[in-house]
């Protein structure tokens, strides 16, 4: 009855925004101060359960603090912004200077509210595993999308008594951060996505097509350079041979993981997703095709305990992730794809639906200042997924980090180039000429 009674006093009074008291606290280390901000489950209603975010600050380092604050919106979907205090204050120091740090836990993760379900057992039933997940869950899923988290970052930006939020988003941060400025544009005053695909663009079915441009990067740059060139030929040819001969047989390549070709297909796109992994490619297929497994087996990403439902009820229900895809794309990926792309539509099917807002449709126009930040090798969201950004926000700037990765706005000069767009209000006169200096890993030869 409690919770119902302010739920009401919330929708009813929106033009008071609640004050969020903080208390000192340290996260990962760092100085900052923590609080709790209770919103409405279901905004619409205003009615029900209250949930509480978990916020972090981090305070400016020098006076006068800005009235703008850095937020940090983490990727995923499933990502904890305040799990990642240490490093966002660690990298970009320069904002931090006269910036609070914002790190708000999105909705069903972390401190806020988290929706988990148990991994699932090998060869578990998907149908099985979700329904048993909603038959314990303290919390409505459909209430769990990104226009959510949206209102949600407004609300503890008004209980703080910022003016506005210079936002920046990583992978599916990004995503958020579009969403953010959509429904939201004057709390913006400036945007920084880091690893971004435009919200009318389809992920997935543009997936095995990114995939495969970003492994024809890392042949080319090996065929460049002579160490490499000699150390593998043709190692692109023997991965191909390897995914049509493991689909014919799985091979044990550790203790506790045995793969398919599709499997092995998806281990080297993870490897595609950082410039230092990548480095790793040529080896990795060629000591597999002489049956060594062991440098692959380095790179196998190791699976968590559990999936925050929150991901199933953002990538079954939001038309950005493109679930619609159908191939073949022509791509080593075709059958790790089409493989993921029936897995996810199986699943999706026990999730409740849940209408998302317009804005989590069309492709955002605005004319707040952006900057992007674009591995020139990414494998998820590269450079041909923000094409037309300039003419949708015509104070948009994409900046390109040539043969690196997803997520690289921790690298070389652009924490220095994040810290001055941040500060000017401007990607205008960025110099960014330094991108060049930031080179990839050397190729691993043995």
């Amino acid at each position: 009855m409690l919770a119902t009674a302010l739920a009401v006093l919330l929708a009813a009074a929106p033009a008071a925004p609640a004050k969020l008291p903080l208390r000192a606290c340290a996260v990962q280390g760092v100085p900052a101060k923590c609080g709790t901000l209770l919103v409405p489950e279901n905004r619409d209603t205003g009615i029900g359960a209250l949930i509480g975010l978990r916020v972090v600050v981090v305070p400016a380092r020098r006076q006068p603090t800005r009235p703008d604050a850095f937020a940090y919106l983490a990727g995923g979907p499933g990502g904890a912004a305040t799990q990642q205090t240490a490093a966002v204050n660690s990298i970009w120091s320069g904002v931090h200077e006269r910036h609070d740090i914002l790190l708000v836990d999105q909705r069903g993760t972390g401190g806020s509210h988290p929706l988990a379900c148990a991994q699932p057992a090998p060869n578990e039933d998907a149908g099985v595993m979700i329904r048993a997940c909603l038959a314990s869950l303290n919390g409505d899923p459909t209430q769990y999308g990104t226009a959510a988290a949206a209102d949600d970052l407004e609300a503890v930006r008004a209980a703080l008594g910022y003016r506005s939020l210079n936002v920046y988003g990583i992978s599916y941060g990004a995503t958020l951060a579009q969403v953010y400025l959509a429904r939201h544009a004057g709390s913006v005053r400036t945007v920084t996505l880091d690893g971004a695909t435009l919200l009318d663009v389809s992920f997935l079915g543009r997936f095995a097509l990114n995939g495969q441009r970003a492994l024809d990067l890392v042949a080319r740059r090996c065929a460049r350079e002579p160490a490499c060139a000699r150390a593998f030929p043709g190692w692109p040819l023997q991965l191909r041979s390897l995914i049509e001969t493991w689909n014919a047989g799985p091979v044990a390549v550790g203790p506790d993981v045995t793969l398919t070709g599709d499997g092995l297909a998806g281990v080297i796109q993870s490897m595609t997703l950082s410039a230092s992994s990548a480095a790793s490619i040529p080896l990795a297929v060629a000591r597999a095709a002489r049956r060594d497994y062991a440098p692959l087996a380095r790179q196998i990403p190791s699976s968590g305990s559990d999936n925050p439902l929150m991901f199933w009820s953002i990538w079954c229900n939001e038309r950005w992730v493109g679930l619609d895809a159908r191939g073949p794309w022509g791509s080593y990926l075709d059958g790790y794809a089409a493989t993921q792309l029936e897995r996810y539509r199986s699943t999706c099917a026990y999730v409740p639906d849940h209408a998302e807002p317009a804005s989590n449709l069309a492709r955002v126009r605005s004319s707040v200042p952006v900057l992007a930040l674009v591995g020139g090798a990414d494998p998820q969201d590269p450079a041909a997924n923000v094409s037309g950004l300039g003419t949708a926000m015509p104070k948009a700037r994409v900046v390109v980090l040539p043969e690196h990765g997803h997520g690289i706005g921790q690298y070389g000069c652009l924490p220095n180039l994040v810290s001055l767009f941040v500060e000017r209000g401007s990607a205008a006169t960025l110099d960014v000429r330094c991108v060049r200096a930031t080179k990839p890993p050397p190729f691993a030869l043995g």
